[in-house]
């Protein structure tokens, strides 16, 4: 009877995981690594943001996709899109962004978000939020395909805090 339940039990088990879709990949991405600044740390603006790549091929946007291809996504503050959407979902009830071509790094760079294929950032203005609390920030790397879509569910963050008037 124990050997009975246990064999349901492991055949259930394998069932479920084979429904699981892809980009639901349940394991550590150690493609890309923040190296500055460093979590938690306390900076002034400008902020230079860096990082490491492995395994991944940087190309251009618009780039033909193509597996383990593609650039870097950077979102300040924000949340970036759910998996396999594309740059176009998070402006998708803009109503200033609806001429062809839109958006371009130009729009998202007003919206918070930067598109490169560079591995660091400067980041020069940061909304200052509420005075009365401290100014914490987020920055989350995505990787995106040459299309602009979102390439799996990894997200690779820092959180910093900016103290304004002081000089590093």
């Amino acid at each position: 009877m124990r050997l009975a339940r246990s064999a349901v039990t492991a055949l259930t088990i394998l069932a479920c995981s084979a429904c699981i879709p892809d980009y639901y990949a349940f394991k550590v991405d150690d493609r890309v690594s923040i190296t500055a600044p460093s979590d938690n740390s306390k900076v002034t603006l400008p902020v230079r943001l860096r990082w490491r790549v492995k395994d991944f091929d940087v190309v251009e946007p618009g780039t033909a996709v193509r597996k383990g291809a593609g650039y870097f996504a950077v979102f300040v503050d924000r949340a970036p899109m759910p998996p396999g959407k594309d740059l176009k979902w998070v402006v998708r009830n803009a109503t200033d962004c609806t001429a062809a071509g839109c958006p371009d790094a130009k729009y998202l760079a007003t919206q918070d978000i930067y598109i490169t294929t560079d591995t660091q950032l400067l980041l020069t203005d940061l909304d200052e939020g509420r005075k009365d609390r401290r100014e914490r920030h987020t920055a989350t790397i995505i990787l995106v395909d040459g299309s602009g879509a979102r390439i799996g569910e990894s997200a690779f963050d820092v959180d910093f805090e900016v103290r304004r008037g002081e000089q590093s």
